[in-house]
């Protein structure tokens, strides 16, 4: 529905609030959401891969996803400590929401280059089937693809330049199912929130900065209490558990701090 001004999106077969989109959807995408209606599989007695994830706290991460949208949010957020595997938990819900008919096509937004390609490599090596492009390599072909990996810079400028083979914009406002957002305290404010006004997509953000350090603004983007994320892991319990060592501080004497800077 739309005043000429607002468009508003209703899909009250999945009991979804009504909300606000950037732009309509197209006849496929809307033939796809009305496919979806016998399609879609609850998310109840999930199968989690062991070759994806095979640790404890990770299916414990993915199953915490899959109720989230069970429960019909669209934000959720993952705070998990460093090296304990938020990608691969990332590749799991891809491969659980897949199987079960909730997404088509993912976006993975990352702020640097060697992120966006090591979660290609992983993302391509774990689920074969899955046909992936990084927007930042130019023999890559992201209209033939099911999953986009890019920088935030590359993805603003690739919602006006891209175009599909009927020369239409490729990335229209309902391209996208889901949108995973690696490292998101650093980068989903600003410029490029307007990527996530403009998909109309679920959104999954990682980050490995602990909950209390995250800016409040996060946990409002993702609109959830504060401190309070759909899943936490921290490092303290990752050490205490056996999957990460403690870090050492080692502490050295400057001449510079300790004694100054004296005129010869």
């Amino acid at each position: 529905t739309t005043n000429g001004f607002e468009i508003y999106y209703t899909n009250d077969s999945f009991g979804y609030a009504q909300r606000a989109i950037s732009g309509f959807l197209t006849q496929d995408e809307l033939q796809l959401e009305v496919d979806r209606r016998k399609q879609r599989k609850p998310l109840v007695s999930i199968e989690i891969s062991d070759k994806i994830t095979n640790r404890p706290y990770q299916k414990e991460a993915v199953t915490a996803v899959c109720d989230a949208i069970s429960k019909k949010h669209r934000k959720m957020l993952i705070v998990q400590a460093t090296g304990s595997g938020k990608t691969r938990v990332s590749i799991s819900i891809v491969d659980v929401l897949r199987r079960h008919n909730y997404v088509k096509n993912i976006l993975f937004l990352a702020d640097r280059t060697a992120l966006v390609k090591q979660a290609k490599n992983s993302y391509s090596q774990l689920l074969e089937d899955l046909t992936c492009c990084n927007l930042l390599d130019n023999k890559d072909d992201p209209e033939s693809s099911r999953m986009i990996f890019s920088t935030y810079p590359t993805m603003m400028n690739a919602i006006d330049e891209k175009k599909n083979k009927n020369g239409e914009k490729l990335f229209s406002p309902g391209h996208f199912d889901l949108i995973i957002c690696d490292e998101v305290h650093r980068s989903i404010y600003r410029k490029y929130q307007e990527i996530f006004e403009y998909f109309d997509a679920m959104l999954l953000g990682m980050t490995a900065t602990p909950k209390d350090e995250i800016d409040k603004n996060t946990y409002g983007i993702f609109e959830l209490e504060n401190g309070v994320p759909t899943y936490g892991y921290d490092l303290a319990q990752a050490v205490k558990d056996g999957y990460l060592v403690d870090y050492v501080s080692v502490e050295s004497q400057l001449k510079f701090i300790t004694q100054g800077i004296v005129y010869d």
